[in-house]
């Protein structure tokens, strides 16, 4: 069952009208703005950071995580093939050939006793890898997750789950038709606009469409 469908649009719309949207798509703009100093830069951390006390993750971020986000991105820099990320977009990426990278790099955050010291942390490391690379790498939290697994069945966390979120997306998009999904939202990144349509599908906000 296909997430993209000729109510695309209203799915963004009902997205920006959300009662949060606002302040998510002003924190959104602020750390895309941010990236110009580098993605991968020591100096762009704080922008993460703030990125993702902005999108409602302060609550789990113990005091330590500033030093354990800059141990995991001090991880993530040795990877020689992750400074390529950043010329990829969702729709076109080989994901096959970056997939290797991709997993590496999701476990470098996402295993326990690195952003957390205890538990696995699958929602911060989709959030910090949008962060990084928006144009490529999707945000999967609770309502987006919700919406690939009533569309695509897709259950769980796990690198090899994110790897079929991002292949299901991408396929997404291509049968919309890159250029008409991208003029939904001109300006905003391709994993951007995709996150706020499956938010709101996932998030029950499309029921009245």
């Amino acid at each position: 069952m296909p997430l993209l469908d000729e109510h695309a649009v209203d799915y963004l719309a009902a997205y920006n009208k959300g009662k949060r949207a606002r302040h998510y798509n002003h924190i959104a703009t602020t750390v895309y703005e941010a990236r110009a100093i580098g993605p991968l830069s020591h100096d762009f951390e704080h922008a993460i950071i703030e990125g993702l006390k902005g999108f409602d993750m302060a609550r789990t971020m113990k005091r330590e995580f500033s030093g354990c986000l800059r141990n995991c991105l001090n991880e993530v820099r040795k990877e020689a093939a992750v400074g390529n990320l950043k010329d990829y977009v969702l729709s076109t990426v080989d994901l096959t050939a970056c997939e290797a990278v991709i997993k590496c790099v999701y476990n470098h955050l996402a295993r326990p006793g690195k952003l957390d010291t205890k538990k696995q942390s699958h929602v911060a490391t989709t959030k910090i890898l949008h962060w990084l690379f928006p144009d490529l790498f999707l945000i999967v939290d609770s309502n987006v997750a919700c919406a690939f697994r009533i569309h695509f069945g897709v259950t769980g966390y796990s690198p090899e789950n994110y790897i079929v979120c991002l292949r299901k997306a991408q396929n997404e998009i291509c049968l919309y038709g890159p250029e008409q999904f991208r003029k939904l939202e001109p300006g905003t990144p391709e994993a951007r606009i995709f996150d706020k349509i499956a938010f709101a599908v996932g998030s029950g906000a499309t029921a009245n469409i």
